[in-house]
C-alpha cells in the first residue's frame, strides 16, 4: 500500500466520527419553522423523482428505490412517535429521536464516502470508475430511504403545527415599553 492509501484510510475514520458528532448536535432540540418543513418536504420529494427519472429503465434500481421510500416512511412515522414535540410561549419545538435519523443519514452518508473512496482506488489504479451510481440498488434504496424518511417526517410535522394553536406569553408587569 502506499502513502496516500494509508493516509486515506486512517482518515476516513476520523471524518465520519466528526459527521457523526455533529450531526449529534443539529438532531437535538430544533424550533419548529414551517417554512424549513415545506423546504425539507420539496428537496427530498424532488430527489426521490429525479433519481427515478434517472434509474427508469432499470427495474431492480426502481424497485430499489420505491422499497427504500417505504421502509423510509415506516421509519420516519416511527420516528415521529419517538419526538418530543413542545408549544410554549417562546414557540413551537420539537426533538427527533436522534437513534433512527442517525442511522439513515449514516447510512447515507456511509454509501456516499465508500463511492469517493471507489473513485479514489479507480483513479489510482487507471481504471474508469461505473458511471451508473444511481444504478446500482443500494445506492437508490439509500436515497429513496433519506427521501421517504425526511419526506413523511417533515410531512408530520407540518399536519402537527397546523393543529396546534400558540400558547399566549404570560404578561410581564415589569416589562415596560
Amino acid at each position: 500500500m502506499e502513502m496516500t492509501t494509508l493516509v486515506l484510510l486512517l482518515l476516513v475514520p476520523l471524518a465520519v466520527w466528526r459527521i457523526y458528532s455533529r450531526l449529534k448536535v443539529v438532531l437535538g432540540r430544533t424550533k419548529s419553522e414551517l417554512w424549513r418543513h415545506y423546504a425539507t418536504l420539496a428537496v427530498m420529494t424532488v430527489m426521490v423523482l429525479a433519481v427515478a427519472v434517472k434509474i427508469l429503465g432499470n427495474w431492480v434500481a426502481l424497485a430499489a428505490l420505491l422499497a427504500g421510500v417505504l421502509v423510509g416512511a415506516l421509519l420516519g412515522q416511527q420516528s415521529m412517535k419517538r419526538s418530543r414535540l413542545e408549544n410554549r410561549p417562546e414557540g413551537f419545538f420539537y426533538t427527533q429521536d436522534r437513534k433512527l435519523g442517525l442511522l439513515v443519514i449514516m447510512l447515507f452518508v456511509s454509501r456516499l464516502i465508500y463511492r469517493l473512496f471507489e473513485a479514489y482506488l479507480h483513479m489510482h489504479n487507471g481504471v474508469a470508475l461505473d458511471p451508473d451510481f444511481l444504478g446500482n440498488p443500494i445506492s437508490s434504496w439509500l436515497f429513496g430511504l433519506l427521501g421517504g424518511f425526511y419526506g413523511l417526517y417533515s410531512w408530520r410535522l407540518i399536519e402537527w403545527r397546523r393543529t396546534q394553536k400558540p400558547v399566549p406569553r404570560p404578561i410581564d408587569i415589569f416589562d415596560i415599553k
